[in-house]
């Protein structure tokens, strides 16, 4: 059993709410700065009544989770097949890929709402406490369901026959609604990274609003010739979550054939942090950011010359992330005949192998050890951490000229390097039992791991 078995997963559903409550609390109510649980707790009146759902937070996050929905199943894509699931006796699911569909009419939708004030875009970060408890919620919601769901249906699979433990983990692998929405996917991919990039561009719009109604407002705006009055950090963190939702749904195809949809089964685990974890904790960086400008009136300013290093690293970092990922899992599908060419903007350069180099293993696999893979075996966790350090550089650096500084913008790239270190052990053992000598072979191959030369 992992994470300390039926003791230890009950203590994470208990400390996972109470985590997300605390952090949210550190930056709205004691200003970005991580206070001890004893005074959290002595506030708890105030932490209740900042949190409490209000029928416009309920609203908002119940709505988006349908409306995604309603789009996952019902707009224009590819099908893709995915890998043979031993369960169903080597069978290879079918998966509707129109995430990037559903992207740009998202994207068509913000602005005619926006535009239209049906639904100003700011409104979600005006209410982002109540969300924050509403998708809380609705995640315990949704995890018994599923486990309650798997258990009548006899759908059930890799059972401890410890009921903790099972709600934890998953009960079922691949549950569905119907023909196309395949709820792991779709709860993996459409609402946490939609979510984040919804927050920090209704943080970016706040902005903007107020820098036009506060001529006194000491920010730099590098678009304002343009009638964009944003702030460069801003601009920055959207850019970085819309970077980041952009290749979920550009490269949609390629996530059938991945760990989490193959072998990981469908509990609170997943559910709570696709549902409420990675949108309303990877937020915080957006988060404090619209705080210390909007409520403390003093925003975090950089100099010219480090915001533009921020952002050369950042996109270079994106670069080797989308290849890196773009290399593995079109190699995987090639040699399941699966592969489909598209052209989804943007096709990076470097985004598929052709001839790659790879060891075959006896077991019947192939270890790639061409592109980015023959660099080190876990390339684009390299840069996905750099990509999160990035995001705690731009808005909570001691180098601002505002004074203040705020170690709660580096909590995700802390807590990421948690969860990756975590899942390479996994990938890991994993790996060295299905392998066996074909992963010392690979490892002699492929020696580093993270960064080549160093580890």
């Amino acid at each position: 059993m992992e994470f300390g078995g039926p003791l230890g997963v009950s203590f994470l559903m208990i400390f996972f709410p109470l985590l997300m409550w605390y952090l949210h609390s550190c930056i709205f109510l004691f200003d970005g700065q991580y206070v001890s649980p004893w005074t959290f707790l002595q506030n708890a009146s105030s932490v209740i009544e900042l949190f409490f759902p209000t029928t416009m937070s309920i609203q908002l996050y119940i709505g988006f989770t349908f409306y995604q929905a309603f789009t996952a199943y019902t707009c224009p894509g590819v099908i893709v097949k995915g890998l043979p699931v031993p369960s169903l006796q080597g069978k290879q699911l079918s998966y509707l890929c129109n995430g990037i569909t559903t992207w740009y009419i998202d994207l068509i939708l913000l602005v005619v709402l926006h535009y239209t004030n049906i639904l100003p875009t700011q409104i979600w970060i005006q209410h982002i406490h109540g969300i924050v408890t509403v998708s809380i919620l609705w995640s315990y919601i949704v995890s018994t369901i599923a486990y309650l769901t798997a258990i009548l249906t006899q759908s059930t699979h890799r059972m401890s026959n410890n009921h903790l433990y099972d709600y934890f983990m998953g009960a079922s692998l691949n549950p569905r609604i119907g023909t196309w929405l395949d709820l792991k996917m779709f709860t993996e991919i459409r609402i946490p990274w939609k979510f984040l990039f919804l927050i920090s561009l209704s943080a970016a719009v706040k902005d903007h609003q107020y820098n036009i109604s506060t001529p006194t407002a000491n920010t730099l705006q590098p678009l304002a010739f343009m009638g964009i009055h944003t702030s460069a950090p801003f601009l920055f963190m959207t850019l970085a979550h819309g970077l980041y939702v952009n290749a979920c749904m550009k490269g949609e195809e390629c996530i059938p054939t991945t760990w989490d949809i193959f072998y990981e089964k469908w509990g609170y685990m997943l559910i709570f942090w696709n549902l409420a974890g990675v949108p309303l904790t990877y937020c915080h960086a957006s988060l404090y950011l619209s705080h210390r400008a909007h409520t403390l009136h003093n925003p975090v300013i950089h100099s010219s010359l480090y915001t533009t290093i921020l952002f050369i690293v950042l996109l270079l970092a994106y670069y080797v992330w989308d290849t890196a990922n773009s290399q593995k899992n079109r190699f995987r599908m090639q040699e399941r005949g699966t592969y489909i060419e598209r052209n989804t903007f943007p096709q990076l350069p470097w985004g598929t192998l052709k001839n790659p180099t790879y060891i075959q293993t006896k077991q019947g696999n192939k270890l790639l050890t061409g592109g980015w893979w023959g660099v080190a075996r876990k390339i684009h966790y390299t840069a996905d951490l750099i990509m999160a350090l990035s995001w705690g550089l731009i808005s909570g650096g001691p180098w601002n000229e505002g004074g203040l500084w705020s170690p709660i913008p580096y909590f995700y790239v802390c807590f990421f390097t948690t969860v990756l270190i975590h899942r390479m052990s996994r990938d890991v053992n994993l790996c060295k039992q299905k392998y066996g000598d074909d992963w010392d072979r690979y490892c002699k191959v492929v020696p580093y791991t993270f960064i080549p030369g160093i580890i």
